[in-house]
């Protein structure tokens, strides 16, 4: 057994082995409306904020589970904007959208809760003369169309509809509120008309109509998070559309919550097996498929500096790589032969990669290791050999090397 020797290469694989081990699941939820998350963010215990790019998300734990809570604010822009930083920031194991939503469905009323199982943005597609033809926008990571109904996650929707029974729901005067599975569609639009009902329902079987969620379940679906959105009816979407908000909004925003709060309890005890995202497919470019067959099955074998010591000998490195595959955008999956001390482990590492033409460079940035400090790399590869930088704190230094194929790795 061999043992891994470089500083710098030692951080970025532990801080990637400590995020595999030890950090839980984060459940997110996102609503457009303060009345829609505030309830959520004050049940938090363990409760921290933080603003990114001005948006607040809040941190905390809900019925034992770790969670992310902000407000989008309303819109389809302003909800993409702040599921991708939430993305981003975050790595949510699932997001999960609350709130109101107007009643496209006839049988449904005020307080009712609608359990999407799928959806789509109602006001994109071709403007005819006929109307809209809805079709999917074209997705800027692998060029493929999506599709016109995003697909909300199985497991969530299982977990759910388990989760009604479990749910005292606020009554609408003596009325109980109805929860049903069905359509939700989202425009830039707060809809008050009966004629735009009638269309929705007819060219969509949509069954409630609201702002937010499908931008959000858009961003969820290229990114490969899982997704729910969960809407109660807060007015009936027709003439009378804004003085039903007035009436019913909170009460239909709470219910929202608590079927939101069950969930995640649910999801909180283990009574849902995690489920990986499910990533689009990518096509290679020649460059990149060129990266990954370069780096799958190898061992890379060369030395590093220490910023400081330029007149010592560089000292020996030697690390394996499994596997190196493509998981979306500019995020790589390396499965990744990890000894250090009396350890050693195979361990998946999410890392970004970035392109200079056609050489490719893994970087890692400002990241905190627990009593090490913070950690800073960039490593170019090209034609079997690698190079690059390391820092952290007040050190840091170079490394180099070759990269060997090794055929026995290559087969695991």
């Amino acid at each position: 057994m061999k043992q891994i020797k470089s500083i710098a290469i030692i951080c970025l694989l532990l801080c990637a082995v400590s995020k595999a081990e030890n950090i839980p699941p984060t459940t997110a939820i996102l609503g457009a409306m303060s009345d829609e998350v505030e309830m959520l963010m004050d049940t938090l215990t363990e409760r921290d904020e933080r603003k990114i790019q001005g948006i607040r998300f809040v941190t905390g734990k809900m019925n034992g589970r770790q969670v992310v809570v902000a407000r989008t604010g309303v819109g389809k822009v302003n909800a993409a904007m702040t599921a991708t930083l939430l993305v981003e920031h975050f790595s949510p194991s699932e997001v999960i959208v609350t709130g109101v939503a107007g009643r496209i469905n006839p049988g449904l009323s005020p307080g009712d809760i609608v359990i999407a199982k799928k959806t789509a943005q109602h006001d994109f597609g071709d403007l005819t003369a006929k109307g809209i033809e809805n079709w999917g926008a074209r997705n800027p990571i692998n060029g493929e169309r999506n599709p016109v109904f995003f697909p909300m996650s199985d497991r969530l929707l299982t977990v759910a509809k388990a989760s009604v029974s479990h749910i005292e729901f606020e009554k609408i005067g003596t009325r109980a509120p109805k929860v049903i599975e069905g359509i939700v569609v989202t425009g830039d639009v707060f809809v008050s008309s009966d004629a735009k009902v009638t269309e929705l329902r007819k060219s969509l079987q949509a069954d409630a109509v609201e702002m937010e969620g499908a931008a959000i379940a858009q961003i969820c679906w290229q990114q490969g998070v899982p997704c729910l959105i969960i809407r109660s009816i807060s007015d009936n979407a027709d003439a009378k559309a804004n003085q039903d908000y007035e009436q019913f909004s909170k009460i239909a925003a709470r219910n929202s919550a608590k079927l939101v709060e069950e969930i995640v309890k649910q999801l909180g005890s283990g009574a849902s097996r995690e489920e990986k995202p499910t990533l689009q497919p990518n096509a290679l470019t020649p460059y990149e498929k060129e990266f990954q067959e370069m780096l799958s099955g190898s061992t890379l074998v060369g030395h590093f500096t220490m910023t400081g010591q330029e007149n010592k000998t560089p000292r020996e490195e030697k690390y394996t790589i499994k596997k190196v595959s493509k998981m979306r955008d500019n995020v790589w999956l390396f499965v990744v032969r990890v000894q250090y001390g009396n350890r050693d482990v195979t361990v998946p590492l999410p890392l970004e990669v970035q392109w200079a033409g056609d050489t490719p460079m893994v970087t890692l940035t400002d990241v905190e290791l627990p009593r090490l400090g913070t950690y800073t790399a960039r490593v170019l590869f090209y034609r079997n050999q690698y190079a690059g930088t390391w820092s952290g704190g007040d050190h840091g230094g170079q490394l180099f090397g070759r990269i060997i194929k090794t055929a026995s790795d290559a087969a695991d």
